[in-house]
């Protein structure tokens, strides 16, 4: 047989080849290309994510909700209807390392080759969000929680306390709602629910 004329590193050549081309092309391939898909259509990623929730526990979920306060076009990505809490949430890809404080105008990105960049504060955002939809729909703020999702591979080192806003991984957002929707407090009247559900659909509608 011919393995037999072959020597040891012979044979461990013809062993490992395969597994570092396929280890070649996975790092310099299929990831870049995975990565640009997600950066590309992070959206549609984070749909997913949202929406499966929604699915598994019933909560009800409208997409790209725009409606208008005092001559303002207002846009939130996703809004979700817990059971305890609604949820404003919106999406960014961010290409390198968030930093900050929750209270600061802006937040300092960190790119792959360490420069340093203003960058919007999700944090700051997701406040203003939930103040607007207070404004317009009488939904008291203590209801409503903002959510910030980024890429995985972001990494956040931004300093907050905050109950109420958070800046989560794409892959964590399941467990931090399912965190939320677990604290001691009631859960919202049904009847309550449904007019809020129905009064925000139909104020989206008029903007569509």
């Amino acid at each position: 047989m011919l393995l037999l004329h072959l020597t040891t590193l012979q044979i461990l050549f013809l062993i490992l080849a395969p597994v570092v081309v396929i280890t070649l092309l996975v790092f310099f391939v299929v990831l870049p290309i995975k990565q640009y898909r997600i950066k590309n259509h992070f959206k549609d990623y984070c749909h997913k994510v949202i929406y499966k929730v929604a699915f598994d526990e019933d909560y009800y979920l409208i997409n790209d909700f725009t409606f208008k306060v005092d001559f303002k076009t207002i846009t939130i990505d996703h809004l979700l209807f817990g059971n305890k809490y609604f949820y404003v949430i919106i999406d960014s890809y961010l290409p390198g390392d968030l930093i900050g404080k929750e209270n600061d105008k802006s937040l300092i990105l960190i790119d792959n080759h360490n420069q340093k960049f203003y960058t919007e504060n999700q944090f700051q955002t997701c406040k203003t969000l939930i103040d607007y939809l207070g404004i317009k729909t009488g939904i008291s703020k203590d209801l409503l929680i903002g959510v910030a999702i980024v890429n995985n591979d972001c990494k956040i080192g931004v300093e907050s306390n905050s109950k109420q806003n958070f800046i989560i991984h794409r892959n964590k957002f399941k467990k931090l709602i399912k965190t939320i929707e677990s604290r001691d407090v009631g859960k919202i009247n049904q009847v309550q629910m449904d007019n809020f559900v129905k009064a925000i659909d139909e104020l989206n509608r008029k903007k569509k």
